[in-house]
C-alpha cells in the first residue's frame, strides 16, 4: 500500500507566535509569521508583544461569575419564586411562573428596597411572640410540654437558622395586625418582607435534611403554610385556594422527611401527642353539620354527568376518595381530629386538581365546595377565619344552574348556618401532625 504524500503548509507549530496561538491558527514561524502581516498585527517572533492565550479554565470562571451575579441580581429584585421542601420535591410552581405565595401576597405593599430593616420592630414582634402568638400554636391547655417548645425550643432553633427566625417573625406580625387593625398595613408588610427573606434563605441554605437542620425545616414548612392561610389573599378565592393546594402540596413530604430526626429531638411531643388527637373541637364551639353520615357517595355519579376528559375524571375520582376519607374520619372520631388532614388536602394529585380548579371545571368545583364543609370546621381560628365562605361564594357565582343542586348540602351547612361566636384573641392552633 502506497504511503500518503506529506500535506505541505500543515506541520504541526510547537513555536508559533504568540498571536496566532492565540487564535488557535497555524504559524509558519516566520519572523513576522504570514499570519501577523495580512492581519496588520506586531508579531511575538519580530519583536512584538507577547498576548497570552486565555485560557479555557478562566473562560468557564468568567461565565460562571457572571451567571451567580445574575443569578443574585434576580434574586435580590424579587422575592422567591420557590420553597424547596426536600432535594427532590418542591412547592413550587415553574420557574417563569410566580410562587403562589407571591400571587397570594399581591396586594401587600413590600418596602421600600434598601429601606433599614426595623430592629425595634422585630423586638416587638418577638416579645408578641413570646406573650401571645406561641398560644396559638398550641391546641390544648393542658399540653404543657407542647407549649415549652414552641416558647423556649422553637427561638432557640429559629436563632441557628435565619430561615425559620424570619418565617417566626412573620406570621407572628400577622397574627399582631389581627390583633391591632390600626397598625394593620404596617405589619402586614413586614410580614411579607420576612417571608420572602425566609424563601429566599432557605433555598439557599437549608441543604439536605439533618439531625441539625430536620427541626427548624419542619417548623419552618408549617409557619409558610400558615402564614398563607393568614394573609389576606390578593386574587379570586377559588385562584387562591388553588394557590394553596400548590404551595402545601409538599408538607406531607417534609413531614416525612424529617420524621425520624424530628422524633429523636425536642419537637418529639409534637409528633407523638399529636398524631392520635391533633384538634378537638368543644360542643359549645362547634358541631359537625348534619348530614355528614350520608357520605359522598353521590358525588361517583356526579363524575359521570357530563362528559370529562379520562384523565379528569381520574384526577376527580383519587380527590373524591380522599375527601371521603376526611369526612369518615370526623365522624369516626367525633369531632377529634388532625388539622394537617385538613390543612394538607390535598395529598394527591393536587397539581392536577388545581390546574382542574383554576379552570372552573363543574366537577371540581362540586368536590371543592364539599371540601369547604371540613374547612369550615377550624374556621372559628383566626388564620382561617372565612375561607370556606368566600370559595363557597365564588363557586356559587361560578357554577352554572344544571350544577347549582350539586352544592345544595355544602351552601346549607356554610353560609346559612347557625351565627358562631367570632374567633377570640387567645384561639389556639394544633400544629399536631
Amino acid at each position: 500500500m502506497e504511503g500518503r504524500a506529506p500535506r505541505l503548509g500543515h506541520k504541526k507549530s510547537r513555536k508559533g507566535c504568540a498571536q496566532c496561538k492565540r487564535r488557535h491558527v497555524k504559524c509558519d514561524e516566520e519572523a513576522p509569521c504570514s499570519n501577523c502581516v495580512r492581519h496588520g498585527v506586531p508579531c511575538s517572533l519580530a519583536g512584538g508583544p507577547y498576548v497570552p492565550r486565555e485560557d479555557t479554565r478562566q473562560r468557564r470562571a468568567s461565565a460562571t461569575s457572571s451567571s451567580t451575579v445574575s443569578r443574585t441580581t434576580s434574586q435580590e429584585a424579587a422575592p422567591s419564586s420557590a420553597i424547596a421542601t426536600t432535594s427532590n420535591t418542591s412547592l413550587d410552581l415553574a420557574p417563569l411562573q410566580p410562587s403562589p405565595f407571591t400571587v397570594l401576597t399581591g396586594l401587600i405593599d413590600r418596602p421600600v428596597p434598601g429601606q433599614d430593616a426595623n430592629w425595634m420592630l422585630d423586638l416587638q414582634l418577638m416579645h408578641h411572640y413570646l406573650t401571645h402568638t406561641k398560644y396559638i400554636l398550641t391546641e390544648h391547655q393542658d399540653m404543657i410540654n407542647i407549649l415549652q417548645i414552641w416558647q423556649e425550643e422553637a427561638p432557640k432553633v429559629a436563632f441557628k437558622h435565619d430561615y425559620l427566625m424570619h418565617a417566626l417573625l412573620g406570621f407572628t406580625a400577622l397574627h399582631k395586625a389581627h390583633l391591632e387593625p390600626e397598625s394593620g398595613p404596617m405589619l402586614r408588610t413586614s410580614a411579607v418582607d420576612h417571608l420572602d427573606k425566609a424563601l429566599v434563605l432557605y433555598r439557599e441554605n437549608a441543604g439536605p435534611t439533618t439531625a441539625e437542620n430536620a427541626d427548624a425545616k419542619f417548623a419552618f414548612t408549617w409557619l409558610v403554610a400558615l402564614f398563607s392561610y393568614a394573609v389576606p389573599p390578593s386574587v379570586p378565592p377559588i385562584d387562591a385556594i388553588a394557590e394553596l393546594f400548590s404551595l402545601v402540596k409538599g408538607i406531607d413530604t417534609m413531614v416525612a422527611e424529617t420524621w425520624f430526626w424530628v422524633s429523636q429531638g425536642a419537637f418529639a411531643p409534637i409528633l407523638t401527642r399529636g398524631f392520635d388527637v391533633a384538634a378537638t373541637l368543644p360542643p359549645e364551639s362547634y358541631t359537625l353539620p348534619e348530614g355528614m353520615d350520608f357520605g359522598l357517595g353521590h358525588l361517583d355519579f356526579m363524575l359521570g354527568v357530563d362528559a370529562m376528559m379520562p384523565d379528569e375524571r381520574r384526577t376527580c375520582a383519587l380527590i373524591l376518595a380522599e375527601l371521603k376519607q376526611i369526612y369518615n374520619g370526623l365522624l369516626r372520631q367525633q369531632g377529634q381530629f388532625s388539622i394537617a388532614s385538613v390543612v394538607c388536602f390535598p395529598k394527591q394529585d393536587s397539581a392536577p386538581f388545581s390546574q382542574l380548579v383554576r379552570r372552573r371545571v363543574p366537577q371540581a368545583l362540586v368536590i371543592l365546595a364539599y371540601y369547604c364543609v371540613v374547612l369550615d370546621v377550624l374556621d372559628s381560628r383566626w388564620w382561617i377565619h372565612g375561607w370556606s365562605s368566600r370559595v363557597l361564594q365564588d363557586i356559587m357565582s361560578t357554577l352554572d344552574d344544571q350544577w347549582q343542586s350539586w352544592i345544595e348540602w355544602p351552601v346549607q351547612s356554610v353560609l346559612f348556618k347557625a351565627a358562631q361566636t367570632e374567633p377570640s384573641t387567645t384561639d389556639r392552633l394544633g400544629l399536631l401532625i
